[in-house]
């Protein structure tokens, strides 16, 4: 079995819901959570930088905390990172973490948190970014990213 990220948008004026379906080794799970609009436009600069020099992280974190900010759930976060330093057909880790908050009584399917690595090329991964600005102007309506242990 492939596994996959799926994500959708639910666009506002300058937010946007993005909703993650993560796909991996047989478990399936997902989770949402309001982004700024300028804060998935850096992460996608971060991507294609990372994807072209294959260094740094990009990194796009959807929490929901407690009032008192003691306590975090991370709902829809994106950790990517270079697996190797090859700018020719570099392996980038992309670590996804997709939770909904307990009690919210909408999982008929798929588990309350997931987390796990898809590994892709670095030209998936400027791809990718490339489809998550799609996403945000409404050109696509979903966004899916492969990968695997045996790429």
């Amino acid at each position: 079995m492939e596994s996959k990220l799926v994500i959708t948008a639910d666009r506002e004026d300058y937010t946007v819901a993005l909703r993650g379906n993560l796909y991996i080794d047989g478990f399936s799970g997902f989770g949402e959570c309001w982004h700024n609009n300028s804060e998935v436009s850096d992460f996608c600069s971060d991507l294609l930088s990372l994807s072209e020099s294959m260094e740094g992280t990009a990194e796009l974190l959807g929490i929901q905390s407690k009032s008192d900010g003691t306590e975090y759930l991370e709902r829809f976060c994106i950790r990517v990172y270079p697996l190797d330093r090859s700018k020719l057909n570099g392996t980038v880790g992309v670590h996804i973490t997709l939770a909904e908050p307990p009690g919210s009584d909408c999982r008929p399917e798929g588990i309350l948190k997931v987390s796990g690595e898809l590994k892709a090329r670095n030209h998936h991964i400027a791809q990718f970014a490339k489809d998550i600005s799609d996403l945000m102007s409404g050109s696509l309506k979903e966004v899916c990213l492969y990968g695997g242990n045996h790429i």
